[in-house]
């Protein structure tokens, strides 16, 4: 009990906070030697990150932005390609497909993403810190789990809370990242078993990421109190909702046709990142708020000092390519910064278009916000997470209430396709629960789809005949069928039983069994295998019209059929 709920908790978070520490310091040393001496950037940052910085509005070097993004990405694909193909592209994506398979990830493959993503953001390609750090949590969970040697429960248990814990750094909220830890890996459901060692080990990583770089939260915001919970306020909110679900669909429509075609493209994988950074790096090179991470223009719409409608939407396009091309393309990052970001230039753009349109004053840092946790929600399947955020991120529950309208007509409408697509609806659908929920499994599926043909014999066929058929066909038994109509069954065990020598006179009906165990098409394969365990038998004739034969179901089909719920996930 105390190594599973403190010893390992703590181990796990305190490793995660400095691999968070070394992260953003790698990301700062690589920020400030290409972007801002080679390309003449000085981002924008939030609150929570030194604010109080100039920064300039447009590259000086814009020309160079292309090239240096397209350099960052042949290198980021280059280590990944030859050190750690399972740290490329999405990251959090990587974490939640090793927690379904039981993947191991290694500490290796933590250090390996910890550069390629820094490379990639330090050099201005479109991506998030908060994927790369999900998927060095998890690294870090699964190796301390084989330190441990953890069963394979545990493990999945300690990558889920190692995700957890590492976003809940490199986001300073804590609480949001304990509860991402048990809500990410599926769309309808909770791993609740890593809800209290989460709260552990986020809470550690939240401190010592804290202690160096201050608890102070990322954004700060002024929301006046009792506001946005005006009926006029409120109905805007859930048409935010509304319009954050048609961008979730419009984001994971262009982001997976751009990775398609990446796919197909005929060059080796190393070279992709490359010219996908080549692409996002044109885009940024026109569009600032798409270079590297874009936190601090959210932080300039919130102090009220971007209002440009026409800036803030050529942003939010420019955020979507250039995801797409960095990401799409094979390189190292992740989505979740991105479509926060996304989020919030969709909220800052609905409000002022509704203000400038109706003549109202919606409060628009209120509605960045909102909108901010309201289309990840849509994207990522991750509501409740994203309301715990919202308060994190703000420091307050002001924006409670019309959050939690926004977030789930965005997560209802946004469709049941997820930016992260090792997500599965629920435990049923992960092949990591198989051995838990497997009955279960059984009781969700039908026997006919999963019955074959049956290989029958008839009442006058000799048992030696039937003999022949059954050891040509590897099968235990025959069903023995008169007009289509069982009538019997005849096993191995019943033909070993005649002298070899009267096997040629003796007919199947002499020595066939007819105490028939059946099953039609429409029950169950938790039926069918209760049948089998309770009557001693490996094939069941399936039936139908009272004992006209349509199938077979052996009990190597009631395997096949409970393995293959992993098939659609071992694929992406």
């Amino acid at each position: 009990m105390f190594r599973r709920y403190v010893l390992l908790p703590v181990i796990i978070g305190l490793l995660s906070g400095i691999f968070a520490v070394l992260f953003v310091y790698t990301l700062e040393f690589i920020t400030k030697h290409f972007l801002e001496q080679l390309v003449g950037y000085l981002q924008p940052l939030p609150a929570g990150e030194g604010e109080s910085q100039e920064f300039t509005m447009y590259p000086e070097n814009a020309f160079l932005l292309p090239l240096i993004v397209a350099l960052g990405g042949l290198i980021s694909g280059l280590l990944t390609h030859y050190l750690s193909p399972e740290s490329a592209g999405v990251g959090t994506d990587a974490a939640i497909k090793a927690y379904h398979v039981s993947d191991k990830l290694s500490i290796k493959s933590s250090l390996v993403k910890l550069i390629t993503s820094a490379i990639t953001i330090g050099t201005g390609g479109t991506s998030g810190r908060e994927g790369p750090i999900a998927l060095i949590g998890a690294g870090i969970g699964s190796s301390v789990s084989e330190l441990f040697r953890l069963s394979p429960k545990d493990r999945r248990v300690a990558i889920a809370i190692g995700l957890g814990a590492g976003i809940a750094a490199i986001f300073k909220a804590p609480l949001a990242g304990a509860i991402i830890s048990a809500e990410v890996f599926f769309k309808k459901d909770f791993e609740i078993e890593a809800m209290i060692p989460g709260f552990i080990a986020s809470v550690v990583s939240y401190s010592v990421f804290g202690l160096v770089f201050g608890f102070q939260p990322i954004f700060e915001v002024d929301i006046p109190k009792l506001l946005n919970v005006q009926p006029i306020n409120l109905l805007a909110f859930i048409g935010l909702g509304v319009v954050c679900a048609f961008v979730v669909r419009l984001y994971v429509w262009i982001f997976f046709k751009t990775k398609d075609t990446f796919d197909k493209l005929p060059l080796p994988g190393y070279l992709k990142p490359a010219v996908g950074g080549f692409l996002a790096g044109a885009v940024g090179a026109v569009i600032p708020v798409a270079i590297g991470n874009g936190y601090g223009w959210l932080q300039l719409i919130m102090n009220g000092e971007l209002t440009d409608l026409s800036f803030i939407l050529l942003g939010l396009v420019g955020v979507l390519l250039g995801v797409s091309f960095t990401i799409g393309s094979g390189g190292s990052g992740g989505v979740f910064g991105p479509s926060v970001i996304i989020g919030g230039l969709v909220g800052a753009g609905y409000s002022l278009t509704v203000n400038n349109i109706y003549g109202i004053n919606l409060h628009v840092p209120s509605f960045t916000v909102v909108g901010m946790v309201s289309l990840f929600a849509g994207a990522a399947k991750a509501p409740l997470s994203t309301l715990i955020l919202i308060a994190e991120m703000t420091s307050g529950y002001e924006l409670l209430v019309p959050a939690m309208l926004s977030v789930f007509v965005a997560y209802f409408l946004s469709g049941d396709r997820s930016i992260f697509p090792s997500q599965v609806d629920t435990k049923l659908d992960s092949p990591a629960h198989t051995e838990d929920w497997g009955f279960l499994v059984l009781q969700k599926l039908k026997v006919r789809d999963f019955m074959n043909p049956p290989i029958t014999v008839e009442p006058l066929t000799s048992i030696q005949e039937a003999y022949e058929i059954i050891k040509d066909k590897l099968i235990g038994g025959l069903p023995v069928v008169k007009n289509k109509r069982i009538v019997g069954i005849i096993t191995k065990s019943d033909i070993l039983g005649v002298p070899p020598e009267d096997r040629k006179s003796t007919k199947v009906y002499q020595v066939m069994s007819t105490q028939l165990i059946t099953v039609t098409p429409e029950e169950t394969l938790a039926r069918a295998f209760d049948l089998m365990i309770n009557n001693g038998i490996g094939r069941l004739p399936v039936v139908e019209k009272g004992d006209k034969l349509i199938g077979i179901l052996a009990r190597a089909d009631i395997g096949k059929a409970v393995r293959s719920v992993s098939k659609p996930l071992a694929a992406t």
